[in-house]
């Protein structure tokens, strides 16, 4: 019963807060912020959602797993029945302050299923093989996605007692440079990754005259690329260790910005994004579990989920409003997985 609660959670949580972060936020943004504040903005947000983790963890009992719960089937009903558009981006910003905190939580939670892992992590892909099918057919209803998002939310007070032996973030417990080097090559991937998804919509608009179906569509291409790609991932884990395929990762996200430039090459562009993203989270994901004993799997989690998530939305930003240019942006902020690759080569 836990089980089936928790991948079916994965699964809605995937569709409904992909759609909400990265379409449904930027899309209501566009027009009142351009790309550089836009990513100001969800640094911003991102950093006070961390700040909300870290104050849950250590000082705050009450903004425990339940808070969250409940504040984010509130947040994800308003911003489905409110009309009031400034109220709605409101919104949309703190259904993201509060994922962020609680994506932790749930993440966690997969160390209870570790038997199953393959099947949780087919969940994930699922959610976004469904997404990319409702985005292609145009049949995405946010009150329905909400209501059902909700209800799953709810399922969750199943897990309401569990612990999580949490340990203070502390640098001075990190002896081992392997473990330096591995929370550098995560939180150059990871932030790459972030900009990927954060600013794709952004990125899209900016660079062509493309219209919301145009735009849906290209977006369920990277998803349903993404849910292959994860499909197929035991047999790359297999094939290529978890070492080669963290530099496989690497050298496709490198790939990326010649594309860019380009609206003829925004379909094939998607399946790179889409590719990347997913071998990147797998790589995430699974790592820790082929390098350390599973007690100390959450503490390390910790250190790897805070160094793939603050800075990079907010350097792409800041190049951006220097270039005026996403192509010529994407490009110098992707020599920063050159290190990335040179790591998972030699150290990892």
């Amino acid at each position: 019963m836990a089980f089936l609660i928790y991948v079916l959670f994965e699964f809605m949580d995937t569709i409904f807060s992909s759609f909400l972060t990265y379409i449904y936020l930027p899309s209501k943004s566009y027009g009142l912020f351009n790309a550089s504040y836009y990513g100001y903005l969800i640094t911003l947000f991102n950093a006070l959602g961390f700040v909300l983790l870290w104050l849950s963890l250590y000082r705050f009992s009450a903004l425990n797993y339940s808070f969250y719960l409940l504040v984010l089937s509130i947040l994800s009903l308003s911003i489905s029945l409110i009309s009031l558009p400034s109220v709605v981006l409101f919104l949309l910003f703190l259904f993201l302050v509060f994922h962020t905190a609680f994506f932790f939580w749930y993440e966690v939670l997969a160390t209870k299923f570790e038997k199953f892992e393959i099947i949780v992590g087919l969940s994930y892909a699922a959610g976004f093989l469904a997404l990319g099918t409702l985005l292609f057919l145009e049949k995405v209803k946010l009150q329905t996605l909400s209501l059902l998002y909700s209800a799953f939310l709810i399922s969750m007070l199943f897990f309401r007692n569990m612990k999580i032996p949490a340990r203070k973030l502390n640098f001075s417990h990190i002896k081992s440079p392997r473990f330096i080097a591995e929370i550098i090559s995560v939180w150059l991937m990871g932030e790459y990754a972030e900009v990927l998804s954060s600013m794709a919509y952004y990125v899209l608009k900016d660079s062509a005259s493309l219209s919301e179906p145009y735009i849906h569509r290209l977006f369920a291409t990277a998803l349903i690329s993404a849910f292959f790609s994860a499909l197929l991932s035991p047999i790359f884990l297999e094939k290529l260790g978890i070492k080669y395929l963290g530099v496989l990762t690497v050298l496709l996200m490198l790939s990326i910005p010649p594309f860019v430039g380009f609206s003829r090459l925004f379909y094939p562009l998607s399946v790179l994004v889409g590719i990347s993203i997913a071998l990147y989270w797998i790589f995430f994901r699974t790592y820790l579990y082929y390098r350390y004993p599973k007690d100390e799997y959450i503490y390390r989690f910790m250190f790897f989920y805070f160094s793939s998530h603050l800075g990079g939305v907010f350097l792409y930003s800041l190049i951006f409003q220097i270039l005026q240019n996403h192509q010529l942006s994407l490009f110098i902020f992707s020599l920063l997985l050159i290190p990335a690759l040179f790591i998972n080569l030699l150290l990892l």
